[in-house]
């Protein structure tokens, strides 16, 4: 097996194992903060890593002599960023919210049905998809 593969599996591992143990987290989180408050906090944490890994990878780039920002319009930058922002907070805030009625792995099982959702979806839309993806989403 090559070395980015092995890698690649890893972090797919890892990001599975944090992505499952968070719905704990946010179930133990909601017994005890209103689902807007629970959110508020966890996006200041990720919005000063994300400030911080911004200024890295901005210093990173002027040593290398590259632009320092690489966005193309600023206008489309903040437009995206405020759909994305607000989809990703409503659905944060819903997530949130269902989990005071349910448990973390319901939450979890719902929530990863976007994997089965997202290529039919794509007919809609006129995306060729492989048939390797609908035999995974019969099997799902």
């Amino acid at each position: 097996m090559k070395q980015g593969s092995l890698r690649s599996s890893a972090y797919a591992v890892l990001t599975a194992f944090i992505w499952g143990t968070a719905f704990v987290a946010q179930s133990v989180g909601a017994e005890h903060v209103p689902p807007l408050a629970f959110n508020a906090a966890r996006s200041v944490i990720a919005f000063v890593f994300l400030l911080v890994l911004c200024a890295v990878m901005r210093s990173g780039r002027r040593r290398k002599g590259q632009a320092a920002s690489v966005t193309r319009s600023r206008k489309d930058l903040l437009l995206g960023g405020f759909w994305c922002g607000l989809t990703l907070g409503l659905a944060s805030f819903l997530q949130q919210k269902g989990l005071d009625t349910t448990s973390p792995g319901k939450a979890g099982f719902i929530t990863a049905l976007y994997i089965v959702l997202v290529p039919i979806f794509g007919i809609f839309l006129k995306k060729r998809v492989p048939k390797a993806v609908w035999v995974s989403v019969l099997l799902a």
